[in-house]
């Protein structure tokens, strides 16, 4: 290369990259919030409606299933007349202890007067699961009394997968594109939720179960980008409560489905066919402008840029005479290769100290959030109670949760009104351990305002998350978040075993955490007010 075209390079880089830096948020907010962008995100929240209720089935298709153990020599002859089979085989079940029956005739349990002068035997003669009102995995694979523990770790799986998917679709989502990651991860997640229905097993279950849960991760991921990158400054706090807000409103129509439709089977095939209708939705979305910008892909964000305008009906042809006459010009023999592009991963969050110990305490937040957020969630259908009754109850407080947080994010900074909300979670659930036995509405009251707390921290983390990591790796940013936050879902059920040891400890735990993790994010920059940072150097430039 001669000093010419070394000197024609270098003015071509001179002219780019500032450009990328500063104009890309000033040519956005030019756009405005018109007809445009009121059709790109009708589309992109109708996603959410389609994808939700599959993610968060989990709670219903593991739920506890009712069942009876068979005697030994059981003879279906021998039920008197006076007793239904269920009615007969409940005679033979302790009430403390479903995974035994009494090793007696029918006779001497009736004389007994009392259950300590009845001998027991363990449960491996067979069971019968009274499946009249509905089924679940639980009742299909047997996972109860020794099996138990399958129980437990299905669900932890499930996040394993969320933690895969983070990782995967996190740098997918940097590398090809946010729309691209949305289709192949949308339809990943339909195919494989529609897979395990037909698995013979526990294990295969489990496995495409797992694979499952990746591709929900990969959708929210890639639209969670869509939603805050094509948004005005002064609209990416609502836009995102909003999105949030759907993934609540779907959550609410679960229990009316599952209530309807008690056979898992086919609650299962109904929830995970709705993600294929995003297959058409997904011609609707566009492909993030800052993403195109953070390529160097200009030609492409031009005609994205001038579509938006025109369709608000703005004067976009000055604004593009200034901005791209000299880079159209000298960049349009150059055909754009992902191959000559600078690419970015997930190493680069550790590069510098400020990035490092910005991302170690976003990481720490999310595991610290998802841990209270899932453990509730997922426990309440096995709360006394009805379970329909209890999940609705917990997925509503998440609407004012939202509203609460929402406002307080308009009145004062970012950081504030998540570290008040993880204090507060915490804070309750230390105190719940002072509830006298035998209370009810008490601790229901307790943890209904533990997850109203932690749902709205949930919602407000995503985005002071995505404001703070610049646009080159904002995909693998939320990614390595999300990825800490399936650490935080998968180990919940094994410190709430704790409990076996020392009642309190277990939300002891939590509440420490959650306390540490909320004030911890007080030592983060400040994003409210603040252009999105699209490479290291514009966060760099915070601290000045």
């Amino acid at each position: 290369m001669d000093e010419t075209q070394e000197s024609e390079v270098k003015t071509i880089k001179e002219e780019i990259t500032p450009f990328s830096q500063r104009d890309i948020t000033q040519l956005i907010e030019k756009c405005g919030f018109g007809p445009f962008q009121c059709w790109f995100y009708t589309f992109l929240f109708a996603t959410r409606l389609f994808t939700v209720m599959s993610a968060m089935s989990l709670a219903f298709i593991t739920a506890n299933v009712p069942f009876v153990c068979y005697p030994p020599n059981y003879d279906t002859s021998a039920i008197p007349a006076a007793f239904t089979e269920n009615e007969y085989l409940q005679l033979f079940q302790p009430e403390d202890d479903h995974c035994s029956l009494y090793n007696n005739t029918l006779t001497e349990i009736f004389r007994s007067t009392s259950t300590v002068n009845l001998s027991k035997i363990p449960c491996s003669y067979g069971r019968k699961f009274l499946t009249e009102n509905f089924s679940t995995v639980v009742s299909e694979f047997d996972l109860v009394c020794g099996k138990k523990w399958l129980k437990s770790t299905l669900q932890s799986v499930y996040f394993v997968g969320y933690l895969i998917g983070s990782i995967i679709f996190g740098v997918l989502s940097d590398r090809f594109g946010r729309k691209l990651t949305f289709f192949m991860s949308n339809t990943f997640f339909a195919v494989c939720g529609i897979s395990k229905i037909f698995m013979p097993s526990s294990i295969a279950f489990m496995i495409f179960h797992c694979m499952q849960a990746s591709g929900f991760m990969g959708i929210s991921i890639s639209t969670y980008a869509l939603n805050l990158e094509f948004a005005p400054s002064r609209y990416r706090t609502p836009l995102s409560f909003v999105h949030m807000s759907m993934y609540t409103f779907t959550s609410m129509l679960l229990p009316a489905f599952a209530y309807a439709i008690p056979n898992w089977h086919y609650l299962e095939l109904t929830v995970c066919l709705l993600p294929l209708a995003n297959c058409f939705l997904w011609n609707c979305l566009l492909e993030s402008p800052r993403w195109l910008i953070g390529r160097k892909r200009f030609r492409e964000t031009k005609e994205l840029l001038e579509k938006m305008m025109m369709k608000n009906n703005l004067d976009h042809q000055e604004v593009f005479n200034v901005f791209w006459e000299d880079i159209t010009k000298e960049r349009k023999p150059v055909k754009r290769r992902w191959s000559s592009e600078k690419t970015y991963s997930f190493i680069d969050l550790f590069k510098t100290v400020q990035m490092a110990t910005i991302t170690i305490n976003i990481c720490f937040s999310w595991c610290v959030i998802s841990m209270l957020y899932y453990g509730v969630t997922l426990n309440s259908v096995d709360m006394a109670g009805n379970r329909y009754v209890n999940f609705l109850l917990m997925i509503l407080v998440e609407f004012p949760s939202h509203i609460s947080a929402y406002y307080l994010f308009r009145f004062f900074d970012h950081r504030k009104p998540i570290s008040f909300f993880m204090t507060f979670s915490g804070l309750n659930c230390i105190v719940s351990n002072f509830v006298a036995e035998g209370s009810f509405w008490f601790p229901l009251a307790m943890v209904i305002l533990g997850k109203f707390g932690i749902s709205a921290a949930f919602a407000s983390i995503y985005l002071l998350s995505a404001e703070i990591f610049p646009t080159v790796v904002r995909g693998n940013g939320l990614g390595v978040a999300s990825m800490f936050a399936r650490f935080g879902s998968i180990f919940a059920p094994f410190i709430l075993q704790l409990s076996s040891y020392v009642r309190w400890l277990p939300l002891s735990v939590y509440g420490l955490l959650s306390v540490v993790a909320g004030l911890l994010l007080l030592c983060l920059p400040e994003t409210k007010h603040r252009d999105l940072p699209q490479t290291f150097d514009d966060l760099k430039a915070w601290k000045k």
